[in-house]
């Protein structure tokens, strides 16, 4: 009789391999031009193997960016505690969560690659409020956080609250991010232009906390 423990920690592994194949040939390429077969070669195993865990390649596709925004946000909630988040007014958080966005630029262009191309797969595919409810919950981490922010500019008058929270929302932390992922696919500048857009970013971080800031920010 197999050892089930050792069972269980060979399929995790053997699920984390086609997830990881599947995210590397997805941001190098797109998710509409890479075969489930290809994702299988990639993780070495058999197109069997694969249909033993994902029954469709929108299953797949789900599930690793649901397991990859969780991964990010793990991170975002390291980083605010170690900068120490809780005492920040909410326009220093706010230029946190913009600094987060940065580093995901720097270390992550092959999570925003593939997140640009994962919103127009989805409706492409017509995927189910169903199919959909783990990474929208994953994601939607990032508004609630937002919520936070905006609620204590409420109180300390830092930020421009006269603006709606969801335009203020969707016009700063979901259009950098929008930024941020055009920059990860070169679609901004020429092919011969600046490989790293780091500065750019910042530059726009000033322009976006120009805009919204509404008193001098305390550390």
């Amino acid at each position: 009789m197999r050892n089930r423990e050792k069972d269980a920690a060979e399929m995790a592994e053997r699920r984390e391999r086609l997830l990881e194949a599947g995210f590397r040939l997805f941001a190098a390429r797109s998710i509409e031009a890479v075969t489930l077969t290809e994702i299988a070669a990639e993780a070495g195993v058999g197109i069997v193997t694969l249909y033993r865990y994902f029954k469709t390649k929108p299953d797949l596709v789900i599930e690793l960016a649901t397991k990859k925004w969780a991964e990010y946000y793990a991170e975002v909630e390291k980083a605010y505690a170690a900068r120490g988040g809780a005492e920040m007014d909410a326009a220093a958080e706010m230029d946190f969560f913009l600094d987060s966005i940065i580093e995901l630029y720097r270390s992550h262009r092959d999570l925003l690659r593939f997140n640009r191309n994962f919103d127009a797969y989805v409706i492409h595919e017509e995927c189910t409020a169903e199919q959909m409810r783990p990474y929208n919950e994953a994601v939607h981490v990032f508004a609630r956080k937002f919520h936070t922010v905006y609620r204590k500019a409420k109180a300390d008058g830092t930020l421009d609250t006269s603006i709606p929270e969801r335009r203020l929302f969707v016009n700063t932390l979901y259009a950098f991010l929008s930024v941020a992922g055009k920059y990860a696919e070169g679609l901004l500048y020429p092919p011969d232009g600046p490989q790293d857009l780091t500065d750019e970013l910042l530059l726009l971080k000033r322009i976006f906390l120009g805009a919204i800031v509404r008193r001098p920010r305390r550390a």
